[in-house]
């Protein structure tokens, strides 16, 4: 089950500037004395983007899998296997390097740090406050399991139809419609109680059973993507300018109108994510058939989305905690914000690099180790 598809010089830059946007909302941690209007939403906006970026390409993998394979238990094995090896190790490294840490600071460990090991740290109620980047990675986890699980009952349900890449979009519609009620069902049960920011960014939007559906949105993407190619291609710079509307929409237009979540709670706990998901899908076409620029810019972007992941474990609780136990950020004038923001950046970027090379990619080169290739007979 290697895959052999080149890289898609688009999707690379689709994942720099999620992760760019994402390591840049963090650095108002360092400009704390400085007002920096917009910077935490362009984080939150940075891993819808991952979201919706990662449903299309693992839809992508499965939607081969169900339609040129017997999609037998080993074969949804194989597919998991492949991921955690990719995933995991690198998740858990830095799991155990944020309880050393904390351990040498003398920050105390949750109760419930036995959570983190299963991603159940934001399963169903909030997110320990405890290694917080932590939060998408249970999502997306819990996605890759779900995913090919669901896709394998179906197939078994509904062996006599033939075009198995509609069971594919039937399953992936199933799942967005079912996070979708469970979206509902938090509104219904928070419909009495005190709405605010605050709230929904902890009970929320980073709980799994109410965020899956993120993930599932790529799915049904790369289906309609995978059958209608060429036309979307031709509708790319459409797309593309419709979702940059919806985003202005979205963020912009509907705050000055004072759509907020204390008065229309309905909108925000229900409506506004999964609307945010499908506006990111129109922007993805015309990133996807972005022709390569000069060799130098490719390589850079390239790089910063092979490291992308490395970035993401590493920026914030390691890098810039660090930095907070030796600098006192309220102190520092606006050029020495701007200074160890640069260093911030430059230090994530060259660590995760190391960690990428020397711990990462050795890991993850792993899964197609022979002995995982004769146990699952590919």
């Amino acid at each position: 089950m290697k895959n052999n598809t080149p890289r898609i010089f688009g999707l690379d830059v689709m994942r720099a500037i999620a992760i760019a946007m994402v390591v840049l909302s963090h650095t108002t941690y360092i400009f704390q004395g400085y007002r920096l209007p917009g910077m935490k939403m362009l984080g939150i906006e940075g891993v819808e983007l991952f979201f919706v970026l990662s449903g299309f390409l693992i839809g992508g993998i499965l939607l081969r899998l169900i339609t040129t394979t017997s999609f037998s238990q080993k074969n949804v094995l194989h597919f998991l296997v492949r991921r955690w090896f990719r995933t995991l190790p690198l998740y858990y490294l830095m799991l155990l390097v944020n309880i050393f840490i904390a351990i040498l600071v003398g920050y105390k460990l949750p109760n419930d740090l036995w959570k983190y090991v299963f991603f159940l740290q934001n399963f169903n109620k909030y997110h320990i406050p405890f290694f917080p980047e932590s939060w998408s990675l249970s999502i997306e986890e819990y996605a890759y399991l779900l995913a090919p699980i669901g896709l394998y009952i179906m197939y078994k349900l509904f062996k006599t139809i033939k075009e198995k890449d509609k069971l594919f979009l039937w399953t992936s519609v199933f799942l967005v419609l079912l996070f979708l009620v469970t979206k509902l069902l938090y509104y219904a049960k928070s419909a009495n109680t005190l709405q605010s920011l605050a709230i929904w960014n902890s009970s929320l939007k980073p709980i799994v059973i109410y965020r899956l559906d993120s993930i599932f949105y790529g799915f049904i993407l790369v289906y309609y993507f995978n059958k209608y190619k060429k036309r979307i291609e031709k509708l790319k710079d459409l797309l593309f300018f419709l979702g940059v509307f919806l985003i202005g929409l979205l963020f912009i237009i509907m705050p000055m109108l004072g759509i907020g979540i204390e008065k229309t709670p309905f909108y925000w706990n229900v409506m506004l994510l999964p609307l945010n998901s499908i506006t990111i899908g129109f922007l993805l076409p015309k990133f996807y058939f972005l022709k390569e620029p000069r060799p130098w810019l490719s390589k850079i972007i390239k790089n910063i989305s092979i490291y992308s992941y490395a970035m993401y474990l590493l920026h914030y609780t390691f890098v810039l905690y660090l930095m907070q136990l030796l600098l006192d950020f309220n102190s520092l004038s606006m050029l020495e914000c701007i200074v160890c923001a640069f260093m911030y950046l430059i230090i994530t970027y060259l660590l995760s690099m190391m960690v990428y090379n020397y711990f990462e990619k050795p890991m993850t080169n792993l899964r197609d180790d022979l002995r995982i290739k004769y146990f699952f007979n590919t």
